[in-house]
């Protein structure tokens, strides 16, 4: 039985239904009392705030969904000498993803996933894309090693299931793409010719604000863009622990390509 929190996200519900294909019993924490899972998944209300029910448990997936870290030792000791498999988070405000790994790293039993940029960050131009043909935000020039979700979790459930303990893995997607390049790609699956469209900084936040990123965010992620290395390292993890090759961006794309479409189905319907 593997517990698997945060289930309900782009991660965890990946992990879920991963785990029910290779036949491995699954409890998903969640808080969402609407969520559904696939037959057989047991449902455990609650979050990482709350005492873990563990009866059962043989393996922990742990995405750490909550601002602070302050409850993680906590929650470590409560999985004691489990295995656990921890995806590290840039949200958590008082504690680093190095600081996170060094807690992890005291279980008897633990495995740590460090992700490059997410390919469902994407989603933040959505809005844009489905009202016109530009993208406008700063730093077009920036390259990123977009990451789909399912290489992530299945990255955490191969580590699950193999028992690979001791192991710190750095994952990346298969290429390095600037923004704009992002852009003309999610144009190609589209089959619209999509442009980047350069903004001075105070224009770009603003532009994040009508995205829907939270004020508090904001800052940090333009700040974190102007020391971003240009060209960042793509690793060859996925592959070389699922024995298949990275998921590519126009992949991912095209997995989500109706959340880029959405205001073109409600015209037409």
């Amino acid at each position: 039985m593997i517990l698997v929190t945060g289930a309900t996200g782009n991660v965890g519900r990946q992990v879920v239904a991963q785990l029910c294909a290779a036949g491995v019993p699954a409890r998903a924490l969640t808080r969402d009392t609407t969520a559904t899972f696939p037959p057989g998944v047991e449902v455990a209300r609650g979050d990482l705030r709350e005492p873990l029910d563990l009866r059962g448990v043989d393996g922990v997936f742990l995405m750490w969904p909550l601002h602070s870290g302050a409850a993680l030792p906590s929650v470590l000791d409560a999985i004691g000498a489990r295995h656990v498999v921890y995806l590290g988070s840039g949200g958590v405000r008082d504690l680093t993803m190095a600081a996170q790994a060094e807690l992890v790293s005291r279980c008897p039993q633990w495995t740590v996933i460090r992700p490059s940029t997410f390919a469902v960050n994407a989603l933040w131009w959505a809005g844009q894309i489905r009202e016109g043909d530009e993208v406008r935000g700063a730093h077009g020039d920036l390259a990123m090693a977009m990451l789909h979700e399912a290489d992530i979790a299945a990255v955490a459930v191969r580590s699950l299931l193999d028992r690979r303990v001791g192991q710190t893995y750095d994952l990346t997607g298969p290429e390095a793409l600037t923004q704009a390049e992002q852009v003309r790609i999610i144009g190609e699956v589209l089959g619209r010719p999509l442009r980047w469209v350069e903004l001075p900084r105070a224009e770009a936040r603003a532009q994040l604000l009508v995205d829907g990123l939270p004020e508090s965010f904001v800052d940090v992620l333009l700040d974190a863009y102007t020391v971003m290395p240009r060209q960042p390292v793509v690793t060859s993890t996925v592959a070389d622990v699922t024995g298949r090759p990275a998921r590519t961006f126009a992949r991912w794309v095209a997995d989500r390509a109706a959340e880029f479409r959405a205001s073109s189905a409600r015209a037409s319907s």
